[in-house]
């Protein structure tokens, strides 16, 4: 599915390229050099637009923070997954931004995509080695306190000297082994670890790494992991923890089963998991439970319906949308194709195979040449190949 629009939307790009009159190029010499991306003042306001909602304090869609230096470039990490300073084409977030319209992963998942001009700022910043200064952080700070966004806190048991140790200890190991372990806020001790970025790499003796971590571990993402469902009894302990992403797992009923003992979990994604009806039904006894993504699951209507008459208040998640989404997409794709579909297949001057990519708008059509000399003969006297063209 990823595939599904890609073809149709990069010849249109090549169309909207190609119509640039050839009069506006340089004569002579090479074109103006970009001026550098400036991040506080070109990519910080972009972010805050159209990614930080659903990439913020706020929320993390898609296991992505992008309101700070720290968590694009996490401390100790070889590289970022996210961002590859100077390497655009290895940057998941570019990747991401150019996606068609009928890919699920495509960002921003709100709205219009970004225009192109959005993108190839983005990529410039990137190429240009991603930097990200304090006033880059500065600036987005300020633009979050402005839109006065309910301060992040939690409600966390104290923990003694040799508790602190152990915790410490435990960050210490989980980021040595490659996993993100940040601070959800600077002023809170609640603390989130992302193992989505290592894959296949992170199993159950990973997760049972995080068990030191019980009274201040809130966030929880083993999503594409190859944790099983024997690994989901290390969570038995985590009673603060509100969060657990486990999207792409082998994951089944048995191992949501064993989330039942904790009492302030709020969210739970179980996209393309074993989770069925049973399972879902299992999380009633979660008190504080307010949604499941279960897009791709085995979870059915019925089965939502089901835990909607023990649960009122939460939200299930299965996706239903998506088809509609993607057939407004391909609708979209094909209008723009029909759009700028030429209405000749043979040129008007030589009578020739066009190429598509030489065309002119001429009184509302699209009229394509074989060259370059034949598009400037017809631009010259429209009128005297006219007749030519299909009526």
């Amino acid at each position: 599915m990823r595939a599904l629009a890609l073809v149709p939307l990069v010849l249109f790009a090549g169309f909207s390229l190609a119509q640039e009159p050839a009069a506006q190029e340089p004569a002579a010499g090479a074109a103006p050099a970009k001026a550098a991306v400036d991040f506080s003042k070109q990519v910080a306001p972009l972010l805050m637009q159209r990614c930080i909602e659903c990439h913020g304090p706020k929320e993390q869609k898609g296991d992505l923070r992008l309101d700070s230096r720290e968590a694009v470039f996490p401390k100790g990490a070889e590289d970022s997954w996210t961002v590859t300073p100077g390497k655009p084409d290895e940057s998941e977030l570019i990747h991401r931004i150019g996606l068609p319209l009928s890919d699920e992963d495509i960002m921003p998942n709100k709205g219009e995509p970004l225009t192109k001009a959005q993108q190839e700022l983005l990529r410039q910043w990137v190429a240009e080695g991603a930097h990200w200064d304090d006033a880059g952080d500065k600036a987005i700070a300020e633009a979050l306190a402005a839109q006065v966004l309910p301060k992040i806190t939690f409600d966390l048991p104290e923990v003694d000297a040799a508790q602190q140790a152990a915790i410490d200890k435990a960050i210490a190991a989980l980021r040595e082994k490659g996993a993100v372990v940040q601070q959800v806020a600077a002023d809170t001790r609640a603390v989130d670890v992302n193992f989505s970025l290592l894959r296949d790499k992170v199993g159950d003796a990973e997760l049972a790494m995080c068990e030191p971590l019980a009274p201040v571990l809130v966030w929880l993402n083993v999503s594409r992991t190859a944790v099983t469902d024997a690994g989901i009894k290390h969570l038995a302990g985590f009673a603060q923890l509100r969060r657990l992403h486990a999207a792409n797992t082998a994951i089944s009923d048995a191992g949501f089963a064993k989330l039942a003992g904790l009492a302030k979990l709020e969210y739970v994604n179980a996209y393309g998991t074993g989770l069925s009806d049973a399972g879902l039904l299992g999380l009633a006894g979660l008190p504080h439970l307010k949604q499941v993504y279960a897009w791709q699951s085995k979870v059915t209507a019925d089965g939502k319906k089901a835990l909607l008459a023990r649960l009122p208040g939460v939200q299930v998640d299965l996706g239903d949308y998506v088809e509609e989404r993607l057939a407004a997409a391909q609708k979209e794709i094909s209008e723009r194709e029909a759009r700028n579909k030429p209405v000749n297949e043979m040129c008007p001057v030589l009578d020739k195979p066009i190429d598509a990519a030489l065309f002119v708008e001429y009184e509302g059509r699209r009229i394509a040449f074989c060259c370059a000399k034949c598009k400037a003969a017809f631009q010259k006297d429209p009128k005297k190949y006219l007749e030519k063209l299909p009526k």
